[in-house]
């Protein structure tokens, strides 16, 4: 079934339209315009989802047209550092694959050293390297000592970029991913929620991301063998169940006929 908009809603589906159709002129002020289209839903006119309506007005995947948002996302997350944004859906794709704390320094570091000229590629290599070890490029059994005065210049790696002390990146990245979660907890006790809930189903790809991203972070964690007190391991066991009995419940429900 389909709706009436607003004259501002049917002003802003027309103007992100235009921005679509002018043979999509870049991947962010498309990705920006179809976000805006499915989260306020101004496709409910002539069209009952989003997807249909990436389908049908498109002939866009509605997975083709969550990836244009979600690399859009990503220019947005490192454009405020002053440099040169993302120019490709590719580039913004391998960057997003980034950790959101390392993102913007990534960015940074591949537009420096590709003189201005980043790839896809160069995103990679940059956060690759920076998870390799200091003595990495020292390791192996093939490496011959230059004979001759000034062998010691030859063979001294690079100096690499500093990275930050693990545990403080870890306690802000555990203090984002909290923050995020709490904001998507008040959004679900909005008055507004209850009749919106159908849009939010095609969220579940990237929250169970992040839940099985939490999971494997726990269970590198170690708890079992943590230095601490008898009351915390029973606290951090007690949560662990009931959160893992309340994904119960909900996949039960799912797997139930109707």
């Amino acid at each position: 079934m389909t709706e009436i908009l607003t004259a501002s809603e049917s002003s802003a589906l027309t103007e992100h339209e235009a921005v679509i159709e002018r043979g999509i002129k870049t991947f962010y002020e498309v990705g920006m315009a179809l976000a805006d289209i499915r989260d306020r839903r101004l496709y409910r006119a002539g069209h009952g989802t989003f997807e249909d309506y990436c389908q049908q007005r498109w002939q866009m995947s509605k997975t083709h047209a969550n990836r244009m948002i979600q690399a859009a996302e990503v220019v947005d997350s490192v454009t405020p550092i002053g440099v040169t944004a993302p120019a490709t859906e590719s580039q913004a794709r391998e960057l997003g694959r980034v950790p959101e704390p390392e993102r913007a320094e990534v960015w940074a570091e591949t537009v420096e050293r590709t003189d201005g000229k980043p790839t896809a590629a160069a995103v990679r290599e940059t956060y690759e390297q920076r998870q390799q070890p200091d003595d990495a490029l020292l390791d192996g059994d093939d490496w011959v000592q230059p004979a001759g005065p000034g062998f010691e210049a030859a063979v001294t790696p690079p100096p690499k970029p500093k990275r930050r002390p693990l545990p403080e990146a870890l306690t802000d990245a555990g203090r984002d991913l909290a923050r995020t979660a709490e904001r998507l907890v008040r959004l679900t006790e909005d008055d507004r929620f209850p009749r919106n809930r159908d849009t939010t189903h095609h969220q579940m790809p990237e929250l169970l991301g992040a839940l099985d991203n939490t999971t494997r972070l726990i269970q590198a964690m170690h708890l079992d063998q943590a230095q601490t007190s008898e009351e915390a391991r029973r606290w951090w066991a007690t949560s662990l169940h009931n959160i893992s009995d309340a994904l119960t419940d909900v996949a039960n429900s799912l797997e139930q006929e109707k």
